[in-house]
């Protein structure tokens, strides 16, 4: 018997594994022949994949520092699916079509999860026909053909489901065997732990599971929330108080899994999760949850995802069974696995319901489970014609998704299957090759030596940023692609900060109506402004043209020396304008010296006044200009390492801030170099350069930091056309203009955030954060009592989200700025973030007893109380919340 049992099970496991492989063959065929491009979200998700092969590179396991950064690649998805990527990257090298390669691995996880799943409810043919309907439904092979998280997230939670099962099939199998403990009192402690040792098995793999499905998509918890809810209620009623243990136990083990990658971005988590669902919502116009349509909108789709065929044959045999059997039917029908079923099938369907944000591909997750219930179905027809007709049902499956994947019979093959299956056909582009390597190519060929960042102004599944970006990523992330133009009061930042464009004519994409106006305004200050030139274009497989522009005056500029240089030297200053208080000066340093060097420096300048023992109080005596040469743009690329034995020579055209209370008089330049990886510093000789500032200087309006005591918002204005040719601020620079407003609190922190997700476009891996405080931390070496220095380097790391040195830089604000309680609000927010609330509330004391009534302190406080399970005191502070204006 037990012989007999293992052949069955292997000839299961044989036949198991042809539906994988059969499988796996259509989709790497289909892969092989599709030769489009990836769409927004697939893009962006394959560019996350290269990152995290980039960080695996080189891994440092035991640094905490170096495992904050890794969790820190993907602050708002979780990097599961990214990290089992890397591996089939290594072996079969970088490419869209390679990175899908890991669907073979959660198609092998899918199918065994369903099989076994259907094995242990029901029997093992139910596991074999749902493992079949898996491969066949339209709803999982769509996305099988694309890499987007949602088809490896139904793998992770169907085997998460089998756990669970597996988890609760062993309470039935304790009280079968209690009888038979009894009446066998020898083998009672043996029989016993083992019984207990299966359970708790279950409940670690459950545990383990759970936090890793997490770590493919936060939304598992949609899907297992009524599960384990219905499990942990029925426990409760049993009083198994060590079963509840266990499963208290799996779910803390589940929040050891995910909660390193939570615990470091659970802040971004939060605002991209309200971002992804009410925004997308607002935009799409899905149905709201106090209308019928909601409710009802998954049903709906549902022939679309599974196919009539697969839906109503299975269900027919259903009903016709029951009607049969209604007199015994209780015995028959496996009423507690369905019932299992359709705990977990209708949680999952009413929670789901419930987001306002609507899209099949959210619900793809309990197909799976619907499959086992319609292979169960598909066995319950009569036994004479029952074959044929489960036969018959696959066969109809597989036509229908042959011609959904293929475009078989043209126009007439499309209308039919449509009628057995209807929903979008998923074909291979077997047309023209879309342009994104040549258009990455031609940046790079032509600044081999620079990084580039490119205005991406389309957005259609085509052309659009987040593909763009992922080719420059192909190519050693020497280009990045960045959507611009979407705010037409940022629009002339936007043109003057970006050296390269892509425009296209003819539909625009999902451009919004809101920002039309804006994307209309970049496309003509760059196709007609006179200040780009077309660089190259294309013609798009669909009759439409692609074009590159290149701004005229190029920011940076490389040149390779025919000779060796041992050190960085600063050839020649040029400033371009005469110099007026609060506006931005155009100057042009032209540096020279070993790449290495070159790549790795931050130059230290300051303009310093040789009057400054005459000058009124309140006045400045210096302008500062710390930043890195070649705005950090400097890419070695695909050249070779003798390439880059000899000098190079960098122009760096940029703007530097003249304060508005500088003092007049005349300003000479002093320099020094700061290396960035070593820490080494050499004062650079400059040339003979003076700025000379007047006393009276004429008033220009352009690129003005206002300096009224009332309104220091220190925010860009808009340039007016008469001085458009003025570079834009380098980021550093603007960086330090935004960190004046922290003083003030909330009321100094809205132009803030209108500004930095603005300039971190402009630098996609925001480098200028990491030059501002390695300058900005010498700079308080030398002055430890500055500080403006110290609030400008606790922003540039917290803006790093580097969690334990802001604290240390909000600490010496703190001392600086002791009487100000908005210092202790940022230190505590910082403690807040990162898990320390009796570090926040100790943090708070000083702001209370300075300002107990300012509702940002209070709030704070709360906050802090409320994680240390202080309820009373965060319900009182927490009342503050009406109080706030924001």
């Amino acid at each position: 018997m037990a012989q007999q049992h293992r052949d069955s099970r292997g000839k299961s496991m044989l036949i198991l594994g042809i539906i994988w492989l059969l499988g796996a063959i259509s989709d790497r065929l289909w892969f092989a022949c599709d030769r489009s491009v990836p769409a927004w979200d697939q893009a962006e998700y394959l560019t996350s994949t290269l990152n995290y092969l980039q960080a695996l590179q080189h891994p440092q396991w035991f640094s905490g520092d170096w495992w904050t950064s890794f969790w820190l690649l993907s602050t708002k998805i979780p990097p599961l699916v990214y990290i089992l990527t890397v591996p089939f990257l290594h072996i079969f090298g970088t490419g869209g079509d390679r990175a899908t390669l890991v669907h073979l691995l959660f198609s092998a996880i899918l199918l065994a999860s369903v099989y076994n799943l259907g094995t242990k409810l029901f029997n093992r043919q139910v596991g074999l026909w749902a493992a079949a309907i898996c491969v066949l439904l339209p709803g999982l092979y769509r996305f099988r053909l694309q890499f987007l998280l949602d088809f490896p997230l139904t793998a992770a939670i169907t085997f998460c489901f089998y756990c669970l099962t597996m988890w609760k099939k062993q309470e039935n199998a304790a009280a079968d065997f209690a009888v038979y403990i009894t009446e066998r009192k020898n083998q009672e402690n043996r029989k016993i732990f083992y019984l207990n040792r299966l359970s708790f098995f279950w409940s670690i793999a459950f545990g383990i599971s759970l936090g890793l499905s997490i770590l493919v998509k936060h939304t598992t918890v949609l899907f297992l929330f009524t599960p384990i809810v219905w499990l942990a209620v029925g426990t409760v009623r049993q009083k198994a108080w060590g079963r509840l243990a266990q499963l208290a136990g799996a779910l803390l083990l589940s929040v050891a899994v995910f909660g390193p990658w939570a615990k470091t971005n659970w802040l971004l988590i939060l605002t991209g999760g309200k971002r992804a669902t009410f925004d997308s919502a607002i935009a799409e116009g899905d149905p709201g949850l106090n209308t019928i349509g909601a409710w009802i909108y998954y049903i709906q789709h549902l022939p679309e995802q599974v196919s009539w065929p697969l839906l109503l044959i299975p269900l027919v045999g259903f009903i016709l069974y029951y009607w049969r059997n209604r007199a015994d039917s209780q015995s028959i029908l496996y009423l507690d696995s369905c019932r299992w079923l359709g705990v977990f099938w209708i949680g999952a369907y009413l929670i789901n319901s419930l987001n306002i944000n609507k899209d099949d591909r959210y619900v793809i997750p309990y197909l799976p489970i619907l499959a086992i219930f319609l292979a169960y179905c598909l066995t319950l027809w009569p036994q004479r014609w029952g074959k044929q007709i489960r036969w018959g049902t696959i066969g109809l499956g597989i036509l229908a998704m042959l011609f959904h994947i293929w475009p078989l019979g043209g126009g007439l093959g499309n209308n039919s299957v449509q009628v057995v299956s209807p929903g979008n056909s998923s074909y291979p582009y077997l047309g023209k090759q879309w342009p994104h390597q040549e258009v990455i190519a031609e940046i790079i060929d032509t600044e081999p030596y620079l990084q580039s960042t490119l205005g991406v102004l389309p957005s259609t599944p085509e052309i659009n940023q987040h593909n763009l970006n992922y080719y420059g990523a192909l190519a050693n992330f020497q280009v990045y692609g960045r959507q611009v133009g979407t705010n037409l009061k940022e629009v002339p930042q936007d043109v003057r900060s970006l050296s390269w464009f892509v425009t296209k004519t003819g539909p625009q994409g999902s451009i919004r109506e809101r920002i039309k106006k804006a994307q209309n305004a970049a496309v003509a200050a760059i196709e007609t402004g006179g200040k780009f030139n077309l660089q190259k274009s294309w013609v798009l497989p669909d009759n439409t043209n692609l074009n590159l522009y290149r701004k005229q005056l190029h920011p940076v500029e490389i040149q390779p020396l025919p000779e060796a240089r041992s050190q960085v030297q600063l050839e020649q200053v040029t400033v371009l304008a005469k110099p007026v208080p609060g506006i931005a000066l155009p100057v042009t340093y032209t540096w020279s010296g070993p790449w290495q060097q070159l790549q790795s420096g931050l130059v230290l300048l300051t303009w310093q006044n040789q009057q400054s023992g005459d000058v009124a109080p309140g006045q400045t005596v210096r302008i500062l200009h710390d930043r890195a040469i070649g705005q950090a743009t400097l890419h070695p690329g695909m050249l070779e390492a003798d390439k880059f034995a000899v000098g190079f020579r960098v122009v760096d055209r940029t703007a530097m801030l003249t304060p508005a209370n500088i003092a007049p008089g005349s300003y000479n330049l002093q320099a020094t170099y700061l290396n960035r990886k070593t820490g080494e510093t050499y004062p650079i000789n400059v040339p003979q350069v003076t700025l000379k500032i007047d006393a009276e200087p004429e008033v220009i309006a352009s690129q003005t930091r206002t300096d009224n005591e009332n309104d220091k918002k220190l925010k860009i204005a808009e340039q007016v056309p008469a001085n458009e040719d003025t570079p834009e601020l380098d980021l550093v620079t603007q960086l330090r203009a935004m960190a004046v407003n922290l003083p003030k609190g909330l009321p100094g922190l809205e132009p803030v955030f209108e500004q930095i997700g603005r300039i971190n476009q402009y630098d996609p891996i925001q480098d200028y954060t990491v030059q501002a405080e390695q300058a900005l931390a010498y700079r308080l070496k030398q002055e430890p009592n500055n500080l403006e220095f110290a609030y400008a380097l606790a922003f540039s790391r917290v803006l790093q989200q580097n969690v334990e040195s802001a604290i240390g830089a909000l600490e010496k604000v703190t001392q600086l700025d002791s009487q100000n309680p908005y210092a202790y609000a940022y230190l505590a927010f910082v403690q807040i973030y990162g898990w320390h609330p009796k570090a926040a509330e100790t943090a708070l004391k000083p702001a209370l007893a300075l300002n107990p009534n300012l509702p940002e302190i209070r709030i704070l406080n709360g906050l802090a109380a409320l994680m240390q399970g202080n309820v009373i005191q965060a319900w009182q502070d927490l009342q503050f919340l009406k109080k706030l204006k924001i």
